[in-house]
């Protein structure tokens, strides 16, 4: 098999690998394989220079258009933690006025302020308006 060959092969692997995975690292690999062919093909048949046009087709790539990419197609900031939106928790360490108590959610505590500031009480309940990490955003309900 011919080194074009090769790198248009190992190119097409690494796009379709992104294309599944949706990383948006393994589209500049590819992209940096299929240059490096098409320069192989130009008449560059020394491995090393090979190696280099690939390393350096990559890494142009990445600095070049993956925050862009992953701007434009990559998950929003907290798509992923939508459903926890709108949930009940209840409050087991009482919420400061500006501060950050723990609500008890899904069996398990975890850190949480209010929307507004304002403070709420150990045992009452709330609702998850955001989050951030693991933080939660709650407001109160009644009840």
């Amino acid at each position: 098999m011919s080194e074009p060959t090769i790198w248009g092969i190992a190119g097409l692997i690494m796009v379709i690998a992104d294309v599944v995975l949706g990383t948006f690292f393994m589209l500049f690999l590819g992209g940096g394989a299929l240059l490096t062919a098409a320069l192989v093909l130009a008449g560059v048949q020394e491995p090393v220079m090979q190696w280099l046009a690939f390393a350096g087709f990559s890494a142009l790539g990445v600095i070049l258009f993956r925050k862009k990419l992953l701007a434009a197609f990559g998950p929003r900031k907290n798509e992923r933690y939508v459903e926890h939106i709108g949930q009940k928790v209840r409050v087991v360490d009482t919420i400061p006025a500006h501060g950050q108590g723990r609500v008890l959610y899904r069996g398990s505590e975890w850190p949480a302020r209010t929307a507004d500031g304002s403070a709420l009480e150990a045992d009452s309940s709330a609702e998850i308006t955001a989050t951030d990490g693991i933080l939660l955003t709650v407001a109160p309900v009644a009840g």
